[in-house]
């Protein structure tokens, strides 16, 4: 197309980057720079990536054109009555600027509603670590006022032995703990390894396997 030798072509093809804006990437799909010549005389110039060369095929290859071009560029358009104020440029990096600095602020509010969270989070752990160590003593003191009086008062009773109401060994805890309410859970599961069972009958709940050696009196 062009006249070149085989080594022409060869030498041609062996440049890596356009002539004109340095670039690496020919643009083309095929991934080959464009070989550039002059219209009026033919003559090969040089490769070009795809944008310089439709610059030069746009200016119609006029160095007047492409002048003009550069003037263009280097004039301060600042002082035309259709500017802006400031460059679009200067425009672009302060919304970016504002945009980074909202999602920031945005950031920091969020981060810091979250650690107020975590410290109210850590506070009712806490709190919820305390009413459970308190619970958990309660539970042991009951559990071992509990023992103490099975051991002075309760023993397996005798098969045929009168039965023990409900209510009586409720006011002996009372009289014993010095009018302390009976923890009923603690005291019937420990009723109950004892050998004792809860009933009921036409006249209420009763205790069967189990005697009261003796009223407790309350302590002083």
């Amino acid at each position: 197309m062009y006249g070149l030798t085989l080594e022409q072509t060869r030498v041609v093809r062996a440049v890596g980057a356009c002539m004109i804006c340095s670039s690496t990437v020919s643009g083309f799909e095929s991934g080959i720079f464009a070989v550039d010549h002059c219209h009026d005389s033919g003559v090969v110039r040089g490769v070009l990536c795809q944008s310089c060369n439709f610059l030069l095929g746009n200016a119609r290859d006029e160095v007047d054109v492409l002048l003009a071009a550069i003037k263009y560029l280097l004039k301060d358009h600042t002082t035309e009555p259709w500017n802006q104020g400031k460059s679009r440029r200067e425009m672009v990096a302060g919304r970016k600027e504002q945009r980074l600095t909202d999602r920031l602020e945005r950031t920091e509010n969020a981060l810091e509603v979250a650690d107020r969270r975590v410290k109210e989070l850590e506070a009712i752990l806490a709190e919820v670590a305390e009413d459970t160590a308190v619970a958990a003593c309660r539970r042991a003191r009951d559990a071992d006022a509990v023992e103490r009086f099975i051991g002075e008062f309760i023993s397996l009773a005798p098969r045929g032995s009168s039965r023990i109401p409900a209510g009586t060994l409720r006011t002996a805890w009372t009289d014993w703990a010095g009018g302390a309410s009976c923890p009923v859970q603690s005291l019937h599961e420990a009723l109950y390894k004892l050998g004792g069972v809860q009933r009921r009958s036409s006249t209420g709940l009763y205790w069967d396997g189990i005697a009261l050696r003796s009223i407790p009196e309350r302590p002083s």
